[in-house]
């Protein structure tokens, strides 16, 4: 039987990332928690995936578990495409373990505007995911006119939307809220919606983000810090959150060293680090007063074509 897995068949595969996980208790499903290729497999159907974990939507739109190493799991986001490998028993076909082999990044700058007008974007995608998008894209079409209005409307989708509890999106409506009170200086109540959520769903990285920002505007910047600090451990994206924090404490050089560290890692899609860099390295050029979000009014949305496979598109609102 080992023989089989030594000499296991390898297939590629092209997935994309929909889910990330971390677990204290490192250990090995269908690779080794190094993201490499074990001499002998263990089958993966006999193991849960501990550690770092992502999970695969791939062609046949059936989610599968994958265990990368530590680098890749922290240079990529829910959205990236991803290749993998399979490795099937060359005597049994069985499916021994899964691997992930290489990370295809989406691209950081492209013009959305372009994909929204040349199809109505609620036609593009499935009835679940159009449905909350015409429901987001509602709540901001009415805060560019009268933010008061917006609130309302959200809270009502809140206390009377069947589909959002149905498909337990609520929280997602809760951000949008807590975001446009934080961006019209609401901060109290912008922070009061952020502790709420996080009452609800205690690992989510953005709305500590949030929180962050908020603490930052009362000068809590202790808390800040450390909230900051715990999102980029798991995802390395927040680090521009901490380059923006150590300007708004007017600690430059510590900005400019974070920033750097971050474009290093991944000149493509961190490449706004280095334009950063170059503004602060401007005699005239102003340190930021808040933290800045860069993709406030932005979602990534995993949805189902036509011919049955998937695709993801991003949104800006």
């Amino acid at each position: 039987m080992v023989i089989d897995g030594v000499f296991s068949k390898k297939e590629h595969h092209g997935g994309i990332i929909v889910e990330k996980k971390y677990q204290n208790n490192t250990g090995r499903a269908g690779g080794s928690s190094t993201g490499e290729t074990p001499f002998a497999p263990i089958p993966a159907q006999k193991t849960d995936p501990k550690g770092f974990s992502f999970s695969i939507k791939g062609e046949s739109n059936k989610t599968i578990n994958v265990i990368p190493n530590q680098e890749m799991y922290y240079s990529t986001s829910i959205g990236d495409s991803i290749i993998y490998i399979k490795h099937k028993g060359l005597f049994t076909n069985i499916l021994w373990n899964t691997v992930p082999h290489n990370i295809i990044k989406l691209p950081f700058k492209k013009d959305y505007s372009k994909v929204q007008k040349k199809t109505p974007l609620y036609k593009q995608l499935d009835k679940r995911n159009a449905q909350l998008h015409l429901r987001i894209q509602e709540i901001y079409k009415r805060s560019d006119k009268n933010v008061f209005d917006a609130l309302k409307y959200a809270d009502s989708l809140i206390k009377n939307d069947k589909f959002l509890h149905k498909e337990n999106k609520t929280i997602e409506i809760q951000t949008i809220i807590g975001e446009i009170l934080y961006d019209n200086n609401k901060i109290d109540l912008a922070l009061d919606q952020f502790l709420l959520i996080k009452k609800q769903s205690t690992k989510n990285l953005k709305n500590d983000a949030n929180i962050a920002g908020c603490y930052i505007k009362k000068q809590q910047y202790k808390q800040a810090l450390e909230l900051l600090k715990e999102a980029s451990m798991i995802n390395k994206d927040f680090k521009w959150l901490i380059g923006n924090y150590y300007e708004i404490i007017k600690s430059k050089a510590n900005a400019v060293i974070t920033y750097q560290e971050l474009y290093e890692s991944d000149k493509q899609n961190y490449y706004y680090c280095y334009e950063r860099i170059k503004e602060l390295n401007k005699p005239d050029t102003d340190l930021l007063t808040e933290l800045k979000y860069l993709k406030r009014r932005e979602r990534t949305i995993l949805y189902i074509t036509d011919s049955g496979g998937f695709d993801v598109i991003k949104i800006k609102y």
